[in-house]
C-alpha cells in the first residue's frame, strides 16, 4: 500500500492547473512556443526559422488530411498576400470532410476498432462495426466537444433513453451507434466452442479487453496487471479494478451471455419493426408450405418411381422428375413464381445498430477473482473507479428502461474537467499527430510506468486550454498549427544532448504513414474514390499470402480508413508501411524502413497502375508532375536527371509502341517512391 500512496503522489495524477507563462529572451509567436522556448534557451538554443510557404501547405494538408495539397490549393496559398493567410489555409483542411477521414482514422486506431471479432484465426466477421466508424468520422468532421464525444461511446444508450425492444427514433440511432467503442475488444465467443472453463475464460478476456480499452484510451492508464494484483507502478489496487469490470459487467456477465453478433438493435417505431416481424413469418409460412407441397408431390413421384424399378436407393433428382412427369414440372414452375411472388412482398428490413446496451433489470454483483483466475471468485465489488484520479462517481439509475445508470456515472466521472488524466491525454494525442511524439511518448500510458513528459507545464497548459475552449479539437489544432514551434523549418541536425530532437529545436522530418501513402497516390493519380462512409470494402489473401483489395471490386480505390479493417488480414500494402493488426488499441505506431518497402513501391501491381494513371494525367509536365508528388517544381539538377532518366527509359522500351508513353509511367513510378513524396519535411 506504501507504493500506491507513493504512486498517488506523482505529479502525474495531479490535477490539471493551469500553469504560469514563462518568460522567455525570445519573441514567441504564440503562448505555445513559451514552453518550447524556455526549454531550448537554457541550453543556448532557440528555435529553427519559419518554413517557406511551399512546405508549410503540403505539412498542414498531410496533418489534417493525410492527403497532399492540390496545384490548385497551393497556387491560392502562395498568392495570398493577406496577414492572416496561413489561418484562412488552416481553415479550409480544418473544414474539408477529409479532415473527419484522417483524425477519425487517428482515434479509431486508440480505440481499438476492427471489422473482425478476432479469436485467432477464427477472426469472423463484425458485419455492422462500420457504422461506428461512420460515426467517428462525422463527430471529427463536426467538431463535436470531446467530453460529448466520449460521454456517447460509454453510454449513449443510457443518454438516449432505450428500453430494449422498445422504440429507436432517429434521434437514438447516433448515440447506440455511439456505444460500438466499448464493443471494440476483441471477442471470439460466437467461434468458442471449448469445454466450459475454456468458454468462461473466452467471455472473461472480452470484459478484461473492455477495461483495458477504455482505460488506455481515455485515462492513458495501463491497468491489466492488476487483474491479478494490486498494481506494481501505479495508484490502482486489484479491488479497484475489478471494481471497474462491474461497470460493464451487466452486459458482459459470463453467466448470461450474447454472442457478439447477436448484439443487434432494429431502427424504427416497436409497432413498425413487429409489424415487419410479423409478415415476414407470415411469408416464411407460406413459402414453407408451397415448398413443402412440392417435396411431398415429388416424393410421392419418387417411390413410384421406385417401384416400377425396384431400387430402393436410387436417387432420383428433381430434374429427371419433371422430364418424366409434365404435371410435377408444371407445379415446380407454379410454386417457384408463387415463392418469388411472396418474395417480393417481403417488407425491406430494418436498419440494425451494433449497440453496447443492458437488458437485465436486476444484474448479479460482481467479484474480485482470486490471482485473477476465473474460476476463483474472491470478495463482491461494487462498481466503482480508481480513488487515485479523484473526481465523484455517483449512480444514478435512469428512470426509464433497465440499464443500471453505471456506465452514464463512469462517462461523467471519466470527462470531468477535474479527471487529471482526461484532458491531458487526449492534448498528447493531438501533439503527437502534428510532431509524431507526444509530449508524453507512450501515448498509451501517461501513468508512473509510462515516460516522462518532455514539457510537462505545456501540456497542463495545453489540457487547461482544451477544457476552457469547449472540448473543441478543431481549437486545438489551430492553437498548435499557428504556433512557430510547429511553423519552423524541418533544416537542421539534433545537438548531442537531445539526439531525439525531443526539445523541437527544429520541424521532426516525417514519413507519410500508411494510409497517407496509399490515399495519396489514389489522389495524384487521379483515381481516388471520394465516397463517404458505408460498409467495408473487402480484402481477400492470395494464393502467394499476400492481403490485396481487388482493382475491380467497387470501391477498390476509396480511402484506405474504408477498406476492411480484418485484424488477421491487414492490407499487405498497408502493413508493410506499419498500419496496425488490431489487438487492443495501437495509440502509437513503431515506424520502421525495410526493403520491402521500396520493393512494393517498385514492383507491386497497385503502384504500377497508379503510376499509369499518374502519367495519363500529368500529359508529360514535369513541373506538374514535381508538384503533385513532391509540391515544388523541379530544381535544374532533378529536371536534368529526369530527362536522362526518360531517354534511357525510351531505349528500354524501343520495340514499343507506346515507348515514351511507358517511359513516362516509369519516372512517375519513381517520383512516387521518392523521399520527396514520402516524407513531410
Amino acid at each position: 500500500m506504501a507504493a500506491l500512496a507513493a504512486a498517488a503522489e506523482e505529479p502525474r495524477y495531479a490535477p490539471v492547473v493551469r500553469p504560469k507563462l514563462p518568460a522567455v529572451m525570445g519573441t514567441p509567436r504564440t503562448d505555445v512556443d513559451r514552453f518550447v522556448l524556455v526549454a531550448l534557451e537554457a541550453k543556448q538554443r532557440t528555435l529553427s526559422p519559419e518554413a517557406d510557404r511551399v512546405t508549410l501547405i503540403r505539412r498542414v494538408a498531410f496533418d489534417l488530411t493525410g492527403l497532399p495539397p492540390t496545384i490548385a490549393e497551393s497556387d491560392a496559398f502562395l498568392a495570398d498576400k493577406s496577414a492572416d493567410a496561413y489561418e484562412k489555409m488552416v481553415d479550409r483542411y480544418l473544414a474539408s470532410p477529409r479532415y473527419g477521414e484522417r483524425w477519425g482514422k487517428h482515434w479509431l486506431d486508440a480505440a481499438g476498432y476492427a471489422d473482425s471479432n478476432g479469436y485467432f484465426n477464427a477472426d469472423s466477421d463484425r458485419p455492422l462495426a462500420w457504422r461506428y466508424r461512420d460515426y467517428v468520422v462525422k463527430a471529427f468532421n463536426a467538431d463535436k466537444p470531446y467530453d460529448r464525444f466520449v460521454k456517447e461511446q460509454l453510454a449513449g444508450d443510457e443518454l438516449a433513453g432505450y428500453v430494449p425492444g422498445g422504440d429507436v427514433t432517429p434521434a437514438m440511432v447516433e448515440l447506440l451507434t455511439a456505444t460500438h467503442f466499448i464493443r471494440n475488444a476483441p471477442d471470439g465467443t460466437g467461434e468458442s466452442d471449448g469445454n466450459p472453463d475454456e468458454v468462461r475464460i473466452d467471455r472473461y478476456t472480452v470484459l478484461e479487453g473492455t477495461v483495458q480499452i477504455a482505460m488506455n484510451s481515455l485515462l492513458g492508464l495501463t491497468v491489466q496487471c492488476a487483474r491479478c494484483h494490486d498494481h506494481k507502478f501505479e495508484p490502482l489496487t486489484q479491488e479497484e479494478y475489478y471494481s471497474l469490470q462491474a461497470i460493464f459487467f451487466p452486459v458482459y456477465n459470463p453467466e448470461k451471455w450474447t454472442k457478439p453478433n447477436d448484439r443487434v438493435v432494429s431502427v424504427g417505431l416497436r409497432g413498425e419493426v413487429a409489424a415487419i416481424q410479423r409478415k415476414n413469418e407470415l411469408i416464411d409460412k407460406q413459402v414453407k408450405a408451397a415448398n413443402a407441397g412440392l417435396k411431398s408431390f415429388a416424393d410421392s413421384l419418387r417411390d413410384q418411381v421406385t417401384e416400377e424399378q425396384k431400387k430402393k436407393d436410387a436417387k432420383i433428382s428433381d430434374d429427371e422428375l419433371a422430364k418424366r412427369f409434365p404435371e410435377f414440372a408444371a407445379l415446380r414452375e407454379q410454386v417457384k413464381k408463387t415463392v418469388a411472388e411472396r418474395e417480393k412482398d417481403r417488407p425491406k428490413p430494418h436498419e440494425k445498430i451494433a449497440a453496447y446496451f443492458e437488458t437485465d433489470p436486476n444484474p448479479p454483483v460482481h467479484h474480485l477473482l482470486k490471482r485473477g483466475v476465473h474460476d476463483k471468485p474472491g470478495d463482491e465489488v461494487p462498481p466503482g473507479v480508481p480513488s487515485s484520479l479523484g473526481g465523484k462517481f455517483q449512480i444514478a439509475k435512469p428512470a426509464a428502461g433497465v440499464s443500471t445508470g453505471r456506465r452514464t456515472a463512469f462517462a461523467n466521472w471519466v470527462a470531468s474537467p477535474d479527471n487529471p488524466m482526461f484532458a491531458r491525454v487526449m492534448v498528447n494525442r493531438i501533439w503527437q499527430n502534428h510532431f509524431g511524439t507526444g509530449i508524453v511518448s507512450t501515448a498509451d500510458n501517461l501513468g508512473v510506468s509510462g515516460a516522462k513528459p518532455s514539457h510537462s507545464e505545456l501540456l497542463d497548459w495545453l489540457a487547461a486550454e482544451f477544457a476552457k475552449s469547449g472540448w473543441s479539437i478543431k481549437a486545438m489544432h489551430r492553437l498548435i498549427l499557428s504556433s512557430a514551434v510547429y511553423r519552423q523549418s524541418s533544416q537542421g541536425e539534433s545537438p548531442a544532448d537531445d539526439p531525439d530532437n525531443r526539445l523541437l529545436g527544429h520541424f521532426p522530418l516525417r514519413r507519410l504513414d500508411a494510409e497517407a501513402v496509399r490515399d495519396s497516390m489514389l489522389a495524384i493519380s487521379g483515381e481516388l474514390d471520394p465516397r463517404v462512409g458505408g460498409p467495408y470494402v473487402p480484402s481477400r489473401r492470395t494464393e502467394e499470402g499476400s492481403v490485396v483489395v481487388d482493382e475491380k471490386s467497387d470501391g477498390s480505390r476509396r480511402r484506405s480508413i474504408y477498406l476492411q479493417q480484418r485484424r488477421t488480414q491487414v492490407v499487405t500494402f498497408l502493413q508493410l508501411f506499419d498500419a496496425p493488426s488490431i489487438v487492443s488499441t495501437c495509440g502509437k505506431r513503431s515506424p520502421s524502413t525495410v526493403p520491402l518497402q521500396s520493393l512494393a513501391l517498385l514492383n507491386s501491381e497497385f503502384a504500377r497502375l497508379r503510376a499509369k494513371a499518374f502519367a495519363g494525367r500529368i500529359a508529360k509536365d514535369l513541373p506538374a508532375a514535381f508538384r503533385m508528388t513532391s509540391g515544388r517544381a523541379p530544381t535544374k539538377e532533378e529536371a536534368a536527371a529526369c530527362e536522362k532518366f526518360l531517354a534511357a527509359q525510351r531505349l528500354v522500351h524501343t520495340k514499343e509502341k507506346d515507348a515514351d508513353d511507358r517511359a513516362w509511367t516509369d519516372l512517375c513510378q519513381m517520383l512516387l517512391a521518392s523521399n520527396a513524396f514520402l516524407y513531410v519535411e
